[in-house]
């Protein structure tokens, strides 16, 4: 009786340590869909401040950072975009995005970044079918971006995240890829998000002129330009 006792105590424990170590670890896991610091280095060039956006065609949460960034960008630089909509079969199915094809600035405010998958999360966004979209991610980031890739290999692909299980941010997706990521550098140092910097479901159903036109009124997109504004 004393044996089975102990293996009922022992199967109690190990179920609910299996439940609330994810609580545990949550403040040691790598933060979602919020800027935070992640070196004190200026990895920009001397006197710039440079902003990275890393995402896919189709990716929602890319779609929403878009209209944040534009608006940001706008007073320091010509941007030139196209209109486009996420994945339709993805969470947040067609969120309306900006296309970033060219940044000519006319400041300190450097603009950089690169689409690594198509619309549909199946192929590069050359339309290249690839058996790994996690290696392939960080390669291309690394030929375009090399001094920032050990920042997404250690923060997106290697660190567990939070609410992820036991997994990284890169492996928390089906296929596993490189998620929306936006880094800036500047004087106060290095900083990532992971994600969104606000819902998407907050322009589900808009038209993109009409977010465009309407870009000063939208409140939580004007508190994402804050929440830039202050990084730099």
């Amino acid at each position: 009786m004393r044996w089975k006792n102990l293996i009922i105590l022992a199967a109690v424990a190990a179920f609910v340590l299996l439940f609330t170590l994810p609580y545990i670890l949550y403040p040691f896991e790598v933060p979602l869909d919020t800027f935070f610091k992640v070196s004190n280095k200026d990895l920009a060039k001397p006197g710039y401040v440079c902003i990275i956006l890393i995402s896919w065609y189709g990716c929602p949460f890319g779609a929403a950072d878009s209209w944040v960034l534009y608006s940001f960008l706008s007073h320091y630089g010509k941007i030139v975009y196209n209109f486009s909509y996420s994945d339709p079969q993805d969470v947040y199915p067609n969120t309306p995005a900006i296309i970033f094809k060219e940044f000519y600035p006319n400041s300190s405010v450097l603009f950089r970044f690169v689409y690594l998958y198509n619309r549909y999360l199946n192929a590069t966004a050359c339309c290249k079918v690839v058996s790994n979209y996690v290696s392939f991610g960080l390669s291309k980031i690394s030929s375009c971006f090399p001094q920032y890739c050990p920042l997404v290999k250690e923060y997106v692909v290697n660190k567990w995240a939070q609410g992820g299980y036991f997994q990284s941010a890169a492996y928390m997706g089906n296929p596993p890829h490189i998620p929306t990521t936006i880094l800036i550098s500047s004087s106060k140092g290095t900083y990532i998000l992971i994600g969104y910097i606000y819902n998407p479901s907050c322009i589900s159903g808009m038209a993109p002129s009409y977010i465009l036109s309407h870009l000063n009124s939208l409140s939580f997109i004007q508190s994402g330009v804050e929440k830039i504004e202050n990084l730099i």
